[in-house]
């Protein structure tokens, strides 16, 4: 489950938009989950995903598990970042739909309905990855943080949403974006930018 208890209950009240007509159970933790009456009997399972690599780690195999018990039942992962090894093993199983969190709200809506129509989607903003992946940072890696704020700068969101989108403050958002601009060796968000898309 996400963190920020304000993006869970978004996800809730999209959810609840989409299908007036089921009543959903929101639960605070994967464990939590494990110990819900009739989940394996679910019609439909959505879970979010933290951005804490460990429990995003765990999280990941907890669903794979889940899911290979479930047999023919859909399941929506909602996450923000996962690494591209999390994002392959969910999207080898057939009837897992992943969507990105960062998506915005009414793309996020029609993306959740084709999804309950029976369609299979996976949102590209989950690719992004790979580019980040792909520079070649011989002197200083990126750390996690700076990862993920770099994959959300590059798909236009600015300081104040990436904090948003990943409930820290805009001056820790700041501190990252500085941090690997220094490492990527670029001046402004147009180097980095062309750095980045010349990779992508």
């Amino acid at each position: 489950m996400h963190p920020c208890p304000l993006v869970r209950h978004g996800l809730l009240h999209i959810l609840n938009t989409c299908m007036p007509e089921i009543i959903f159970q929101a639960v605070e933790s994967f464990s939590v989950m494990a110990r819900t009456p009739g989940l394996v009997e679910a019609d439909l399972v959505v879970s979010d995903i933290r951005d804490n690599e460990k429990e995003a780690i765990d999280g990941v195999d907890w669903l794979l598990w889940l899911q290979s018990i479930r047999s023919d039942k859909p399941m929506l992962v909602i996450t923000n970042l996962l690494s591209d090894e999390q994002i392959n093993k969910l999207c080898k199983q057939p009837l897992i739909s992943m969507l990105a969190l960062q998506t915005p709200e009414t793309q996020l809506r029609q993306q959740i309905e084709s999804v309950l129509s029976g369609e299979l989607v996976i949102s590209p903003l989950l690719y992004m990855s790979s580019t980040v992946a792909s520079i070649d940072l011989t002197v200083e890696p990126l750390t996690d943080a700076e990862q993920r704020v770099l994959k959300l700068m590059y798909q236009g969101y600015s300081i104040v949403q990436i904090a948003e989108q990943l409930c820290r403050s805009a001056k820790t958002i700041s501190t990252h974006k500085y941090h690997l601009m220094r490492k990527l060796r670029v001046r402004n968000e147009v180097e980095l930018f062309a750095r980045v898309g010349a990779l992508h």
